[in-house]
């Protein structure tokens, strides 16, 4: 690419100089502007790169108007383009030839049922992308995210992209996202840019469902969510939305503040009472929650004490005969 502002005054001054001595040596033009014959020489390669010089003998150059110049630079620069968009579709349609093979060697991927297991970062974040490229009215996401187990969250510059199109996008995290400030800055930005954001006590896995036909179920047993499934099955997915629905029915606004009154159970309370009734730890429960086991510890022994229990098990009791644990 030619640079066009590169013409210095020397340049312009040679340049003005050839005009006027159609007929004039290097040297000539040095003594004439009474600079050296080197800055003559460089001033010459610069007025031919803009083509306002070509040459007219062995030693000498002939000035071209303005005007010629850029008609002789934007035939060249049209040229190239036309070059490279050539080059560009024939690439375009090289890759679109192979459509074909990828849907093909794709669906050959899927198990029984049309779950289609995939393994690896890179391979779970490029299924993502794609299926974040080609939906095109919703998106639901599920995004537990716990004190000691963060799960993955999806990619900012896909989802905004995904909202620019007009694309639906909801987006539930557990209440304890609220205190992470990764969680709570990226939960802002896609809030502002048009996504539905809300927040519940727990949710039962990370989860992205797409247009409502395809969903991502990362499985890995670390914070990295490596390993996933994609589930195309209606049945399924059919169940994972009425699940996601359920959810979103009973969530509050992301970064609202949980009011709570009465003789009955929080929502945190709740979900401590029904981990606690499944036989969990403070630990595991802590780590589910989102919160630290500490406080944890705290909720069990005020819902024993308020439920005059001696043990987890006779909480547990108590808390289903009075009708906590629905």
């Amino acid at each position: 690419m030619l640079n066009l502002t590169n013409l210095d005054a020397t340049s312009i001054a040679v340049y003005r100089t050839r005009v006027a001595h159609p007929a004039a040596t290097a040297p000539q033009v040095s003594a004439e502007l009474d600079i050296p014959l080197a800055q003559v020489h460089l001033a010459d390669g610069r007025l031919a790169e803009l083509r306002l010089l070509r040459p007219a003998s062995a030693d000498g150059w002939a000035a071209v108007s303005p005007e010629t110049a850029s008609d002789l630079l934007l035939a060249e620069a049209e040229r190239a383009l036309l070059e490279q968009r050539t080059a560009v579709a024939a690439a375009r349609a090289g890759l679109s030839a192979l459509t074909g093979e990828y849907l093909d060697a794709r669906s050959r991927r899927a198990g029984p049922g049309g779950v289609e297991t995939v393994e690896g970062e890179e391979a779970l974040r490029a299924v993502v992308h794609e299926l974040s490229q080609s939906c095109r009215s919703t998106v639901d996401a599920m995004v537990p995210v716990g004190a000691g187990d963060r799960a993955p969250l999806p990619e900012m510059p896909l989802d905004l992209a995904v909202l620019a199109r007009g694309v639906t996008v909801r987006t539930l995290f557990q209440q304890a996202g609220q205190g992470h400030r990764a969680t709570a800055s990226y939960a802002r930005a896609i809030s502002t840019a048009g996504a539905l954001v809300k927040s519940v006590t727990l949710l039962p896995a990370h989860m992205l469902v797409y247009d409502g036909t395809v969903a991502v179920l990362p499985l890995g047993p670390g914070p990295s969510g490596a390993d996933a499934v994609v589930i195309r099955d209606p049945a399924v997915l059919q169940v994972l939305m009425q699940l996601f629905d359920q959810h979103w029915e009973r969530a509050s606004d992301f970064g609202a503040v949980e009011q709570h009154g009465g003789e009955g159970p929080s929502d945190l309370e709740r979900a401590v009472l029904r981990l606690m009734a499944a036989g969990k730890k403070d630990e595991v429960i802590a780590r589910q929650i989102g919160v630290s086991p500490r406080s944890i510890s705290r909720i069990v022994a005020t819902l024993m004490e308020r439920l005059q229990a001696a043990s987890r098990f006779q909480a547990g009791v108590r808390a289903a005969a009075n009708g906590w644990l629905a």
